[in-house]
């Protein structure tokens, strides 16, 4: 199957809508934001596309939105083939979060379109460092401009979840 795409619509999300019921959020996001992000689509995005995300349930999405400063979903009409967030203190430091890019649409833009939207994004834009984590997608990220920092070291410290 050929993707064409030119075919795609990327559009950026309001956190404070994923507080709303969803049956108020989805027609709200529809007219406001343009297309609406549906938890259940978000949810088999993560389940069906990255190791990392497939437990993933809509309150925990929810709270993950709520708590995200941008957050952009890239689309082929109706089908949900993008999906990325970032935090950010606006300022000195900003995350990309959870990007993730159908399997079916990986190597042919979607996902370059959807980052280069939230690198763009002011809370974004305006850091002076800003920072990926990935497994596999190293790659990825370095055609897009990230380099591998050898001065800073991951921590990680794990709660009781």
């Amino acid at each position: 199957m050929n993707k064409d795409p030119s075919t795609l619509r990327s559009f950026s999300h309001g956190r404070w809508l994923f507080w709303l019921p969803a049956l108020l959020r989805t027609p709200l996001q529809g007219v406001l934001e343009g297309h609406p992000l549906p938890v259940g689509q978000l949810q088999a995005l993560f389940r069906d596309n990255s190791f990392w995300g497939r437990e993933r349930r809509p309150a925990g999405l929810l709270r993950s939105l709520r708590g995200s400063d941008v957050i952009v979903s890239t689309w082929d009409g109706e089908d949900l083939v993008a999906v990325g967030r970032a935090t950010s203190d606006g300022i000195y430091r900003a995350v990309l979060w959870d990007v993730v890019v159908r399997q079916d649409w990986q190597g042919r833009g979607a996902g370059r379109a959807m980052v280069s939207r939230l690198l763009a994004a002011p809370p974004v834009r305006c850091a002076e460092r800003v920072y990926a984590m990935t497994t596999h997608g190293v790659g990825f990220y370095r055609r897009l401009g990230f380099h591998e920092e050898e001065k800073q070291h991951l921590m990680l410290f794990r709660t009781g979840f």
